[in-house]
């Protein structure tokens, strides 16, 4: 089992001078709320080796991880406040589907007795983790049960531990910028969309940060959100990437194991380490991997020596579903069509194929194919001003803008990746674009392309969870 020392890899030309200063317990030295309970826990998820990975389709169907570079964890903070509990967890995962969201939710509210509105899970979509979900090829293979099993006990290990180890604690927030994610929608000059860095597109380069410590001023957790995926890593190595570099540097600052990673809004986005100054990305590292991550550590780093802005506790949590219309459904013989043009030998491992066979079988079964994708907007408030939006899928940069204007004040954490993840989450103005973020939607098994019109639904959901307390 390879290990790597994150700091001694990127200290050298990184300029983490930050990591050489001691925790700074002055910031909010005088200015301390009303307290909560918070607790903080983690458990180590790390598969045996075989097990089948996710991130990219061909290997992910060649063959399971052969190797730990870094273990992987779920992570827990348990808070409450006047009687109002609420978990948030995060993984160091690809996807959870909505079936392993619900599952963990049952298995941690039938210990805990939290509702699943109290339970907010989010994953980082880490590409070289174990395979979780039913994105690509995972949705017509057997499930990884025993990692599944593994898993869920993991989970609820970690739920309950932060429960367990909850005390008053204080809370403060901001917001800082990071440098770190590209656009990777890059138009050529046909117009089209290709994957490619994309300097001049915009992204979500919001960094929020939220910070619990306890009454002595020791942290007891660090929220934080990036939008960017984690995919510069390839091979049958597991490992955190570059979120959880980045929480390793956090937690040597810190001096405690309490850093907590959120995936934001990144299904547009890749990292700045390998797409700058090229026309291409070039392939990831691990030393690139731990320069993305000690580049996110010394922005959190810095925001957190200049000082957050105490918050008052206030805890309400809250869910909804939406339904995003999806275009008509094609016709049979396109399902037909695909399965004829795939020569025989290649049907058993062509995912396209598999996926209109799957039409065409729930078509003779005489089931109505879907004429929309049920999504979840989840918000958990943790006080006056502070509150995380998750939406079940790969949301694109916009959606973070989209939700921080709605909201207008205060700090907010747009999440995708939350509770499940549905498909890809453009928006309206990108259907006519095409692009990988469009076209990809039978990678998550939908008969068809999503529709215009879901910023209507997104509005709907966002005042129902204002209705709900979720301000």
């Amino acid at each position: 089992m390879k290990r790597r020392d994150f700091l001694k890899n990127t200290v050298a030309g990184v300029g983490l001078t930050a990591l050489n200063s001691a925790h700074p317990k002055t910031a909010l030295a005088g200015r301390r709320t009303a307290t909560m309970k918070a607790g903080f826990a983690r458990e180590c998820i790390t598969p045996p080796l075989g097990t089948t990975m996710m991130g990219f389709g061909g290997r992910d169907m060649d063959h399971g991880c052969d190797g730990i570079h870094d273990d992987i964890h779920a992570r827990a903070i348990y808070v409450e406040h006047q009687g109002e509990p609420a978990l948030i967890m995060g993984f160091d995962l690809c996807f959870l589907g909505r079936e392993e969201a619900d599952r963990f939710k049952g298995a941690i509210g039938r210990v805990m007795d939290l509702l699943p509105r109290q339970i907010f899970l989010n994953t980082s979509h880490n590409h070289v983790g174990p395979s979780v979900g039913t994105w690509y090829s995972a949705g017509y293979e057997t499930p990884e049960r025993d990692y599944l099993n593994q898993l869920e006990r993991a989970t609820v290990a970690a739920a309950c531990r932060a429960r367990d180890e909850a005390r008053d604690a204080t809370l403060s927030a901001g917001c800082t910028r990071t440098a770190l994610p590209v656009n990777r929608r890059r138009p050529n000059e046909a117009g089209q969309i290709e994957n490619r860095p994309y300097p001049d597109g915009k992204v979500y380069d919001r960094l929020p940060l939220c910070l619990f410590e306890d009454t002595s001023g020791k942290p007891i957790c660090l929220l934080f959100s990036i939008s960017t995926h984690p995919s510069m890593m390839s091979g049958w190595e597991i490992s955190a990437e570059y979120p959880g570099a980045a929480m390793r540097c956090l937690d040597e600052y810190l001096g405690t194991p309490c850093s907590l990673f959120l995936q934001g809004v990144g299904g547009d986005s890749k990292p700045l380490v390998i797409g700058r100054g090229v026309d291409r990305w070039i392939p990831g590292t691990w030393e690139l991997m731990d320069e993305a991550g000690a580049m996110v550590a010394n922005e959190a780093i810095e925001a957190l020596k200049k000082g957050l802005e105490p918050i008052e506790p206030h805890v309400q949590t809250a869910s909804v579903e939406m339904a995003w219309a999806l275009e008509p459904t094609p016709p049979r013989v396109e399902f037909e069509a695909v399965v004829e043009n795939t020569a025989p030998e290649s049907r058993p491992r062509d995912v396209q194929c598999l996926w209109a066979q799957h039409q065409l079988e729930l078509l003779d079964k005489g089931l109505t194919l879907p004429t929309a994708v049920t999504l979840t907007a989840h918000g958990i408030r943790l006080g006056e001003g502070l509150r995380l939006i998750g939406i079940e899928g790969e949301a694109v940069h916009e959606w973070g803008y989209f939700i921080e204007d709605f909201y207008s004040g205060g700090t907010t954490f747009p999440l995708g990746y939350t509770d499940g993840t549905g498909l890809y989450l453009p928006t309206s103005r990108m259907l006519p674009e095409g692009g990988y973020e469009v076209v990809s939607s039978w990678e998550y098994g939908l008969p068809s392309r999503l529709a215009p019109g879901m910023e209507v639904q997104v509005t709907n959901a966002l005042r129902h969870l204002r209705k709900r307390g979720i301000a």
